[in-house]
């Protein structure tokens, strides 16, 4: 199994990717909006269910991140990673390095469950309270549904003791992967999980000083799936490992109503956290179901103050934003300022486009590492332009072996017109 301070590494270098949807308790009191539509909605909008007929040619939100690599942020002295991420060519080929999200909607039937203790019969929906009954279609229910795929290869490299960092038998080769699909209801009702899968294969870093090449690292293949039933107060997972370990493990976890925080499934945290109303106050603590840690993990979520996306260092993301959702409006000048064709113009000094900053980390648990998130500010619930999109990812490795950092490279489709 992997440890906890594995579990929040979005690459399948370093582990597993953190996802999201989730049951809120009444506890917590946490709120969630759906700021990936473009105004304030909290149910699941017409545009985004692809399986009804009536929205034929309607595709998907889509967003592809690049993947890059900070060695000096490292320093550890017995051995080191070379990710292959020079390559032009990121979405594709033997050298991908990229993130993927498909974000949309279907309709999901909750008679034909694969996991049948929590499948639904007709006489039992007909039973729910009126609010449950209303966005039920029978026993099917239009729900969320996240797909994302990561991929990343390179060469793990022994340079310990004096050793040759370029001989064949100091080096071992990795070309890794994570699959996951999630099914989860709209913010209406919390976005409770229904369903979750995950797909990896990883090679990890297995000790902070390892005194060989073969104690350097680990290979880690698995798949897992988690059923939650319809009151999203358990659920039942079966974790299969691929790899020498060779286990398979079932069980079912009770009382998810009683984590004492939001709980949200392992594969989507980045939309969810897309539903929080981020600011320099916003702090939370969420809980994750994690079947490869055998239960529920706990998670800060903490904002930090507003910045704005610089013309120069984040002319990427910005390209990538303002393709799909236009350029953003420039507001008028205030009496006494400047603004011209000349180097110190407005426009050339702003691009105003603003994010929310979050840092990361699994509560109490001072192994683990600190990712830092950007999501697009959402400056109007009503018009809001940029949807809540994440924008940037970093992830420091453990034992100090660099940074992995996620950029927007591409906003492919935006679950139609009116989303």
């Amino acid at each position: 199994m992997k440890k906890i301070a594995s579990v929040l590494a979005i690459c399948a270098a370093g582990a597993c990717l953190l996802g999201v949807s989730g049951c809120a308790t009444a506890s917590s009191g946490l709120s969630v909006d759906s700021y990936w539509y473009i105004d304030s909605y909290e149910g699941i909008q017409r545009t985004s269910v692809l399986d009804d007929p009536e929205n034929a040619g309607r595709t998907p939100e889509s967003l592809l991140y690049e993947i890059k690599f900070d060695e000096e942020s490292g320093g550890n002295g017995a051995y080191k990673i070379e990710y292959n991420t020079d390559g032009e060519n990121f979405a594709e080929g033997d050298d991908a390095h990229f993130f993927r999200t498909v974000f949309y909607a279907e309709h999901y039937d909750w008679a034909d469950v694969e996991h049948e203790e929590y499948a639904l019969t007709q006489s039992e929906a007909d039973e729910l309270p009126e609010e449950d009954k209303q966005r039920m279609d029978g026993t099917a229910e239009v729900v969320y549904v996240l797909e994302t795929e990561a991929r990343i290869s390179g060469t793990y490299v022994f340079i310990g003791n004096g050793a040759d960092e370029n001989a064949d038998e100091n080096r071992v080769e990795f070309a890794d992967y994570m699959i996951t699909k999630t099914y989860f209801r709209s913010a209406r009702n919390g976005l409770q999980p229904v369903y979750s899968r995950q797909e990896v294969h990883t090679t990890s870093p297995a000790a902070m000083s390892p005194t060989s090449p073969e104690t350097m690292c680990e290979e880690i293949e698995y798949t897992y799936e988690v059923w939650y039933n319809f009151e999203c107060t358990e659920a039942y997972y079966e974790y299969v490992d691929k790899g020498n370990a060779g286990a398979n493990l079932s069980d079912t976890v009770t009382g998810l109503q009683n984590s004492g925080h939001t709980l949200f499934d392992n594969n989507t945290l980045y939309t969810v956290i897309r539903g929080f109303s981020l600011s320099e106050n916003f702090g939370t603590t969420i809980s994750l179901m994690v079947p490869a840690n055998s239960g529920i993990v706990n998670v800060n979520v903490i904002g930090a103050a507003q910045a704005e996306l610089d013309t120069e260092t984040d002319a990427d993301i910005i390209s990538a934003l303002t393709a799909a959702y236009g350029q953003p409006e420039i507001p008028e000048p205030e009496e006494g300022d400047s603004q011209g064709d000349g180097e110190n113009s407005e426009e050339e000094q702003h691009s105003y486009l603003y994010y929310n900053p979050v840092s990361i980390r699994v509560s109490g648990n001072n192994l683990g590492v600190t990712q830092t998130a950007w999501f697009a500010s959402v400056e109007d619930e009503d018009n809001n332009t940029y949807r809540a999109t994440m924008l940037r990812l970093t992830v420091p490795m453990s034992y100090a072996l660099g940074t992995l950092e996620y950029r927007l490279a591409e906003v492919e489709s935006v679950l139609g017109e009116m989303a």
